[in-house]
């Protein structure tokens, strides 16, 4: 096998954990991660869903809620002691309720800034005593076109938590680099996945939910990104993955 390669058994013998693994992007990256030889350990809070993502990849479930860091942490500790350590994070759960700032609930801005930031914020942390053991150990956060450009005003908040992603990424991959750990960030547009609550705009809810349905990227085609990035050789490291559905384009 070449060095770099992301078909079977490109990440033989690696653990991963992938936080918001019970469905969408995350179940698609417990699967491909899966088939490519890593051993998995599926973080999210939906037990039942959860149970069957991990069942399906041969993995480890941990019900956990990285909006608590109690949870998180917690979560961590576990899949770390189910699969004798970690060597790779895919930060992967996510929050994204559409409204403009004179619409908006504070209670939908703080879920988003606790799960897309905080949330990133504890479970990188906790991975980090791992990670520094692995060769390499890697993070990969799951950010958003939204964190390169904001798409519409019901998007901004959002967006600011994607910004947000981008910044802490780049920050991390100066304070890791000497450990040898490799941040990687996955920015994909439009994805036919769960889109969550509406929110205080339905209106924009539904126009990007028939989005995704008619033009979104396949969960699975990100997924492949992400064991592309966990794939290369320890001297190589992808900054950034952008991707996008042609049409959106």
């Amino acid at each position: 096998m070449v060095a770099g390669d992301a078909g079977k058994g490109a990440l033989a013998g690696r653990r991963v954990i992938v936080t918001g693994a019970s469905s969408g992007i995350g179940q698609a990256t417990a699967q491909a991660c899966a088939q490519a030889g890593a051993r998995v350990a599926c973080l999210a809070r939906r037990a039942e869903e959860l149970a069957r993502v991990a069942g399906g990849v041969g993995g480890v479930a941990v019900t956990a809620d990285v909006a608590d860091e109690r949870s998180a942490r917690t979560g961590v500790e576990q899949a770390a002691d189910a699969l004798g350590g970690l060597d790779a994070v895919v930060n992967n759960a996510g929050a994204m309720v559409l409204a403009t700032v004179a619409d908006g609930r504070p209670s939908d801005w703080r879920r988003m800034l606790d799960v897309n930031v905080l949330g990133l914020l504890v479970v990188t942390q906790a991975c980090l005593p791992h990670l520094r053991a692995a060769d390499p150990g890697d993070v990969v956060n799951m950010s958003s076109m939204s964190g390169r450009r904001v798409p519409n005003a019901a998007a901004g908040v959002y967006a600011g938590t994607k910004h947000a992603v981008h910044a802490i990424s780049e920050g991390l991959r100066r304070e890791l680099a000497p450990d040898g750990i490799r941040v990687t960030v996955v920015a994909p547009g439009l994805v036919d996945t769960e889109f969550g609550a509406p929110g205080a705009d339905p209106q924009a809810h539904e126009r990007v939910r028939r989005l995704q349905a008619d033009i979104g990227l396949a969960p699975a085609d990100v997924a492949r990104q992400v064991v592309h990035v966990l794939a290369q050789p320890a001297h190589v490291t992808v900054h950034e993955v952008a991707l996008l559905p042609t049409a959106q384009g």
